[in-house]
């Protein structure tokens, strides 16, 4: 019989018959270039489907398929061998059911205990030492604080307020500025699990190869007091445990514009360290509440790339007034090779993002024409199959990762 009659008499694949042939479990005879099955090949895949059912793997299926053939279990001996073989795998079998036992217990009682745990942290807000750097975007006049709560060193709820008409709120220690109906915004953020489900351990792998990157180059780094900021956090954000792991009196500034997503990085971040000094801003406009000039570092974790395929900008250019003459940026960066297919794919998914985004050297030609400098680079990886957040990525196109270090040049004087 034909491969198609045989695999469905027995009830399984053509892939499978295919895989079960190249490992030598089933041996047809080939004629006219096709596969012909008979009451061997039958007897074969009976027994194979047996032994499976007594959780025999296919390498130790094809031990006993061997001796069969050889012996053909013609004598009291063969079957003496075939009876040892199957209480051999009886006793296995019931050292791993022992193994299981132990651990479906070990598993209920580590689930009790978590049950039993309560996170105890020590709740923070807006560091006052953040109180006299608020400045009006527009006007850049220093922020009035109106109707504060303040206990210890924290600021947690109140109104910033400019003379201008500028106002934004504080709520649970968490700065919200107005909201811009016209910006456009990802919905998204890392930290729900729908999302999570969405991201594959390949990408996920290779997130941490960048961040773990931008740790130990901002560890190089003389941090203290120094300012630095992250912007549109909502898809990928720099650790907090490696923010944990930084000088512990480095200013942070984490912006986005879900209220959701910055509550639970600074949930993760008071856990780990409610010592930190940070500043976490609901923003979707690029319009800080910061004075201009001093911020002086910039963490890229791909935010570069989500801001400009939802604005035809790039970011750089609404974050430059806010920098100091000496800052860096150090961050990682995404891109497709130059004829994938998932390049058109994003236009048609986000008609107005920057040209050539996510085309190789978009983001070090960005950060040129606003007068930085890429002075260290390094590769990560690539990854084939991201997940579904990724909508635009065509199946099996590589979409890669690279690491980087920039400079602001100083301006030459004319």
């Amino acid at each position: 019989m034909r491969i198609g009659t045989f695999a469905k008499k027995l009830g399984v694949t053509i892939d499978t018959v295919r895989y079960y042939i190249e490992l030598g479990l089933v041996i047809p005879v080939k004629k006219d270039a096709q596969f012909v099955f008979d009451q061997t090949c039958m007897d074969d895949m009976t027994l194979i489907t047996e032994l499976k059912q007594y959780q025999f793997t296919l390498n130790e299926i094809l031990k006993v398929l061997s001796f069969k053939r050889i012996t053909l279990f013609t004598d009291n001996e063969d079957i003496d061998f075939y009876i040892q073989t199957l209480l051999e795998k009886k006793q296995q079998l019931l050292q791993e059911k022992e193994q299981i036992v132990q651990s479906v217990r070990l598993i209920e009682e580590k689930v009790e205990s978590l049950y039993k745990m309560s996170v105890i942290e020590k709740a923070t807000g807006v560091p006052l030492l953040f109180v006299s750097r608020f400045h009006c975007p527009e006007c850049q006049v220093t922020l009035r604080v109106k109707e504060a709560q303040i206990q210890g060193e924290y600021l947690f709820s109140g109104r910033m307020e400019c003379g201008c008409g500028y106002m934004a709120e504080i709520e649970d220690g968490i700065m919200i500025t107005p909201v811009n109906i016209q910006a456009p915004k990802n919905e998204y953020y890392i930290y729900d699990r729908e999302m999570f489900n969405e991201m594959t351990p390949g990408l996920i792998s290779v997130l941490e190869k960048g961040n773990l990157w931008i740790y130990k180059r901002m560890a190089e780094e003389d941090l203290a007091n120094r300012v630095v900021i992250q912007t549109n956090i909502e898809t990928f954000v720099f650790s907090p445990k490696f923010v944990a792991a930084l000088q512990p009196d480095v200013f942070y500034i984490f912006t986005g514009n879900s209220l959701e997503m910055l509550h639970k990085l600074k949930a993760k971040i008071q856990h780990i360290n409610s010592q930190l000094p940070v500043l976490y801003i609901v923003n979707n406009d690029m319009r800080i509440p910061i004075k201009h000039q001093s911020i002086d570092c910039v963490i890229d974790s791909l935010s570069f790339n989500e801001y400009s395929m939802f604005n035809n900008s790039f970011a750089l250019e609404k974050l430059l007034p806010y920098l100091k003459k000496n800052s860096f940026i150090v961050g990682f960066t995404s891109y497709y090779g130059t004829h994938a297919k998932s390049l058109a794919n994003m236009v048609r998914f986000f008609p107005h993002s920057l040209p050539k985004n996510l085309h190789q050297g978009f983001v070090e030609g960005n950060l040129n024409e606003y007068g930085f400098k890429v002075t260290e680079k390094e590769y990560l990886g690539f990854v084939t199959n991201p997940g579904e957040y990724i909508e635009f990525h065509v199946e099996k196109e590589k979409i890669h990762f690279s690491a980087y270090l920039a400079m602001l040049q100083p301006v030459p004087q004319s």
